[in-house]
């Protein structure tokens, strides 16, 4: 479906994110504060997190169950789809890519091929499309950090995830947050600095602060920010309503004009009007499209040299 820019208001847009940090940080938790989780529990980690917060989980022992249960009409009752690791869960792809086509994906010594790898991150890309877009869901990727260096030999964290797929799961992403302990309190980063990437959009960025949890608080840090996300999302669709309002109004007068062509003459006027008109977003692109499409019905050709239609001969 092609949609024109005055209609794209994203006022039912799902979010995509990635959290990572060091282990015990609290990322699961974090995670979990998201709209309506269900949790993919690939690192059998759920047990870790108090019981007062815990969610609908998902524990399974191959990746056709993760399907199964995916697929599974329950789905319909959450908003948000949290993958507990994302590192963890390419260890499920691999075994299935192995299994599923053991002559191209697997190895004599039994380790995946680079087939497989491939096999993998197609998999990894589907899947997570399946949730965004057929489901309608948030989607939260949860990963362990590595320390690594950079090219003068800085410290830098990285995402704990083997092969290629590492270098695809940020660009989907609307949101990457570094969890990190400054001080004794847990901070999360969606702006990149010299030791870890990270990603922000719609008005997220920076340090926030994560506050800490009882059994009676509240889990719904990421709720919250999703609702703030949105709020900037809807101030950016006001700010745009004059212009999509003018856009309707050059499309409706450009349709009423061509809808009353009749002869070359009055196409030839009809391609005056459209090129005068201060035109909008892509309102002179469609209405060139329009006057094109009515002149072939009519039987009309423009003559490049005097800027007139002509009835065709014939």
């Amino acid at each position: 479906m092609i949609v024109s820019p005055e209609k794209l208001t994203f006022e039912d847009k799902k979010f995509s994110m990635i959290i990572y940090g060091s282990p015990g940080v609290g990322k699961t938790t974090l995670a979990l504060s998201a709209p309506k989780p269900i949790l993919f529990d690939f690192d059998r980690g759920i047990s870790r997190v108090s019981a007062a917060h815990r969610k609908d989980t998902s524990v399974c022992s191959s990746y056709e169950e993760v399907l199964q249960d995916a697929q599974s009409p329950a789905m319909a009752d959450y908003e948000t789809v949290v993958i507990d690791t994302g590192g963890s869960f390419i260890t499920f792809l691999q075994d299935w890519a192995m299994r599923s086509d053991p002559k191209v994906n697997r190895q004599k010594n039994g380790a995946i091929s680079l087939k497989g790898y491939g096999a993998v991150k197609n998999e990894f890309t589907r899947f997570t499309n399946y949730i965004k877009d057929a489901l309608n869901k948030n989607v939260i990727y949860v990963f362990h950090s590595v320390e690594g260096s950079d090219k003068d030999g800085n410290p830098v964290q990285r995402l704990m995830c083997e092969g290629a797929t590492k270098n695809i799961v940020w660009t989907p992403c609307d949101f990457g947050g570094y969890v990190q302990m400054i001080g004794n309190e847990r901070n999360i980063c969606f702006t990149p600095e010299q030791e870890f990437f990270a990603k922000g959009c719609h008005g997220i960025s920076g340090h926030m602060v994560i506050p800490a949890l009882t059994d009676s608080t509240p889990n719904d840090f990421l709720t919250k920010l999703f609702e703030v996300a949105k709020a900037n999302i809807s101030r950016e669709n006001e700010a745009f309503a004059p212009v999509r309002a003018q856009y309707e109004t050059i499309m409706t007068e450009v349709r009423a004009i061509l809808e009353a062509v009749t002869t070359p003459e009055e196409a030839t006027e009809a391609l005056q009007e459209i090129k005068a008109m201060e035109h909008v977003l892509t309102s002179k692109k469609e209405c060139s499209a329009l006057l094109a499409a009515r002149t072939k019905e009519l039987g009309y050709k423009l003559n490049r040299e005097t800027g007139m239609y002509e009835a065709k001969e014939g």
